[in-house]
Order: C-alpha cells, then structure tokens, then sequence
C-alpha cells in the first residue's frame, strides 16, 4: 500500500491526541506513509491548500459537554472543500464512551453531526478516554465531579488499533 494519509486532532488534554498517534502508528504498519499533528498546527500553516498531497484524512476530537473542540470543527469547516474530495474518517473520545451504551453513542453521533453539514466521514470511531483530574481545569474537575466520574483510562488500545486497520480497507488504490 502506499499513499499519504493526514492524521489530526484536537486535544485538550492528551487522551485524545494519544490515540490519534495510535492510529498514525496503525497505519503506518500497515503500509501507509501518515503525517500527525494537533489540527491547531494545520490550522496555522502558511500552505494554502494543506490537503492536497494526502489520499485520505483522519480527524479526532474529545467531546466536552456534548460538542466536538472548536478546533476540530473549524478545520473541517475551513477545508471543507479539499476534504470532499478524498476519504475522511472521524474518531471521538469521551469520558461517557467508556459504557457504549445506546444513549452515549447517540450523544456521540450527534456531536458528530456538526461536521457531517461539511463532509459525510466513510468511518466513525468512538472511544472512551481518559480521566486524570491532575491535569485538568478546575471547571472540568467540578463537572466530572458533579457527573461522578471515576479517574482512570478507559482507552481500549486493541479497539483503536483494530478501527484503525480496518481504514485501510475505504483508502482506494
């Protein structure tokens, strides 16, 4: 396989971006050449059309009160029209997708949704995250306090490096 595959996301505390570098490391094993990066870097670049070059994109954002990071969805917005014309898949991450009960995927989904009025993702993944009150804001703390969250990771590795190989089959040749 070859190509070159663009992996971003939005991170506000890590979790997410771990698992985007996940998903650049997955498919990398599998053959492609896959360049990552928070999307606040893409954002910045001086590159008109920064999407050219790559066959598909891969876009990841945590969900924070039931929305995508802005980040996320100003890229998709900005770059709507390059990211029309090439596979796109999307992941989230949440705290709530640790039980992928029907009410939290449907969140999820919904949250998803802002971006599908720009693109139509060939692939959404949906991953629980991690919670480490040591690193966030105290806002934050407060709401997960207040929602009764439980530190901990909750990533499933073998889900995300399985999601991962599975884009290789909706890259075309």
């Amino acid at each position: 396989m070859s190509g070159n595959i663009l992996v971003v996301y939005a991170t506000k505390y890590g979790s997410t971006a771990a698992i985007g570098e996940a998903i650049a490391s997955e498919l990398r094993i599998v053959g492609f050449d896959v360049d990552s990066s928070p999307v606040t870097e893409r954002m910045q670049s001086a590159d008109v059309s920064p999407l050219k070059s790559y066959r598909a994109v891969v876009i990841g954002s945590p969900i924070y009160m039931g929305k995508l990071l802005v980040e996320a969805r100003d890229f998709v917005k900005a770059h709507q029209h390059d990211l029309r014309e090439r596979p796109v898949a999307v992941f989230t991450v949440g705290y709530s997708l640790k039980e992928k009960s029907d009410d939290h995927l449907r969140s999820a989904n919904e949250a998803v949704g802002v971006l599908r009025d720009f693109i139509e993702p060939v692939a959404v993944g949906y991953f629980a995250g991690s919670y480490n009150p040591e690193v966030m804001s105290l806002s934050d703390r407060l709401i997960m306090k207040v929602v009764g969250g439980v530190p901990g990771d909750y990533r499933d590795w073998d889900e995300i490096r399985a999601w991962a190989r599975g884009l290789a089959d909706l890259i075309p040749e």
